[in-house]
């Protein structure tokens, strides 16, 4: 079965500050601690098992060029956010509230 999901940016102004809280830190790879840009998605449907995930994966490397992302559920939708390290281009970011 192969799923088409909709990812859909949002504004981070739409974004309640609780839901912002979460965000990058550092860079993991360069220790880089200055401001990482963060970029928001809706995606639809909802991921609801092993092989939605794979396919969404595989829709965000192909739509967002991203091989990595973070994921919540906030007032019944599911989100994606996306950011690499502006000093080396990592993708591997700490990220906490």
């Amino acid at each position: 079965m192969n799923i088409k999901f909709e990812i859909s940016k949002v504004d981070q102004s739409k974004l309640s500050d609780e839901f912002l809280e979460f965000g990058p830190l550092a860079c993991m790879e360069c220790d880089f601690e200055g401001a990482i840009p963060n970029e928001y998605f809706r995606v639809t449907p909802d991921i609801n098992s092993e092989e939605d995930y794979n396919e969404l994966k595989k829709s965000v490397k192909e739509q967002l060029g991203y091989d990595s992302f973070n994921e919540t559920n906030w007032d019944d939708d599911f989100f994606i956010s996306v950011c690499r390290c502006p000093n080396c281009g990592s993708e591997e970011i700490f990220q906490d509230f």
